[in-house]
């Protein structure tokens, strides 16, 4: 993947986590990290590429397919 390069994509305020720091990729240079501030009983909505935002790319400028990824954290 392209070093500093990245689309975390929110769908609204109340569904994106609160980012800690800044993303970074690991030194397999496939697997990018961030850090987030969560609260309990919510649940958020982050995307990874859209077709308008599409950072995630590759060493060959190709972006990685569009994903969705939906969780729900515990009650406390």
């Amino acid at each position: 993947m392209r070093v500093s390069s990245w689309s975390w994509v929110q769908i609204s305020k109340e569904t994106f986590p609160t980012l800690v720091g800044q993303p970074r990729y690991l030194q397999d240079g496939k697997t990018c990290s961030v850090s987030v501030r969560l609260k309990p009983d919510r649940t958020y909505a982050i995307w990874i590429n859209t077709p308008k935002f599409k950072n995630f790319r590759d060493r060959q400028g190709r972006s990685a397919v569009p994903y969705l990824l939906v969780f729900r954290t515990a009650k406390k």
